[in-house]
């Protein structure tokens, strides 16, 4: 799979992000309650009766209601309430779209992270057959009698530590497959393979990359809602202290076994309501909202001060990856010259073993430290898109 494929695979299967998504459903299903509060309802009762004096006939009863009701003055709790649900779908909203930038970033970051254990191991394998074509170069000239046994020993044990590696990193290789596999919600990795992609982000000043996480991150417009939200929850609070007004119609019908008569009636009028007093209830529901008006503007600083930490910790990370690139490449080109000449001085007669296998050593580390530095690069790219909300923009 290309990123780009395992990416969409995964916005498409991922349960997390499904399950995220359903919130919206709720939230929306909540507005329709709220809004339906606000409307005319209507009602129906009917019930029976029979009845039984000593020294009177037993008397059945019938009776059917049905009555109405609209809202016509809440003290301003049902608009509020109609207000917090809208306010409730937008932050929905925006989590989703949190999540789903998330979940790309997860994606691509277990998607790099098997390209550098596949690298890995692609260099620990050419290792394993540089040693294993020393072991065969020394056992020819240990059975022409120009080496001793220790250096043919010695090999052997190399070769055999570099196949053990070599067998570590494809074993690595398959469990960061696997953990890619399972944030695209595959049963299995047969056949799951990656390749390299490119990234692009223009580096630029460390502050406009915080001004926009500041403007783009999805979870801190949440975070602007849900104190708008707790706003409106004070309000919904406050309703309890004023009158509620509700305009009231109804009519029923009774009947009674002696006569078996209908008895019609019907009424209309305004019911009016004031809670005058509640032992403290609604001032408890007042500050009770006040206080979480607090804790939700806490929670933002809180989540502004971690978008930002983000948005430095990868830009310092890459600016020092952008380095590394560099500087390990360099130290690949000066270790493959040292085993070089080790070697040939090896077979010339002129060295010794020890230097030949410290060369592949020192060559092995240099590629390794590569490796790690060029998808260091691609990661903290993708770490700082991450922080600033826009992971796809880096992925070509």
């Amino acid at each position: 799979m290309t990123i780009q494929e395992a990416v969409q695979t995964a916005l498409e299967k991922n349960p997390n992000l499904q399950r995220t998504e359903k919130a919206i459903d709720v939230a929306e299903e909540s507005l329709k309650i709220a809004k339906g509060n606000k409307n005319f309802s209507v009602s129906a009762t009917s019930g029976g009766n029979i009845s039984k004096t000593e020294g009177t006939e037993e008397s059945e009863s019938i009776s059917g209601r049905i009555s109405g009701s609209l809202p016509i003055y809440s003290g301003k709790k049902l608009e509020s309430q109609i207000k917090s649900a809208e306010l409730e779908i937008d932050a929905a909203k925006f989590l989703f779209n949190q999540a789903k930038d998330d979940l790309v970033h997860d994606v691509a970051t277990a998607y790099v992270n098997a390209l550098e254990t596949l690298a890995e191991s692609k260099v620990y394998l050419e290792t394993e057959e540089n040693l294993a074509e020393h072991e065969k170069n020394i056992s020819a000239l240990y059975d022409a009698g120009a080496k001793a046994k220790i250096d043919l020993l010695r090999a052997q044990v190399e070769t055999s530590n570099a196949e053990q590696n070599t067998a570590k990193s494809r074993a690595a290789y398959e469990v960061n497959l696997t953990n890619l596999a399972t944030l695209m919600s595959l049963q299995k990795i047969s056949g799951l393979t990656v390749e390299e992609f490119q990234t692009s982000l223009e580096m630029e000043e460390i502050e406009n990359f915080l001004t926009k996480a500041d403007e783009n991150r999805n979870n801190l417009k949440a975070d602007e809602i849900k104190i708008d939200q707790g706003e409106v929850d004070i309000e919904i609070a406050k309703s309890g202290k004023r009158p509620t007004l509700s305009a009231e119609i109804s009519a029923s019908l009774d009947a009674h076994s002696r006569e078996w008569h209908l008895t019609p009636s019907a009424s209309a009028g305004i019911n009016a309501n004031w809670n005058i007093f509640d032992s403290g209830i609604t001032k408890a529901q007042i500050q009770s909202a006040e206080i979480e008006l607090e804790r939700l503007q806490l929670a933002m600083k809180t989540d502004i001060d971690s978008v930002h930490e983000e948005v430095i910790t990868a830009y310092k990370n890459l600016k020092i990856a952008l380095t590394r690139i560099k500087t390990t490449q360099k130290a690949v080109a000066l270790a493959e010259e040292e085993r070089f000449i080790a070697t040939e001085k090896y077979r010339a007669g002129e060295g010794i073993l020890l230097d030949v296998l410290d060369a592949e050593v020192s060559l092995t580390e240099a590629k390794k430290n590569h490796v790690s530095a060029y998808h260091d690069v691609i990661r903290y790219r993708l770490n700082l898109a991450h922080a600033i909300g826009d992971t796809l923009s880096v992925i070509n």
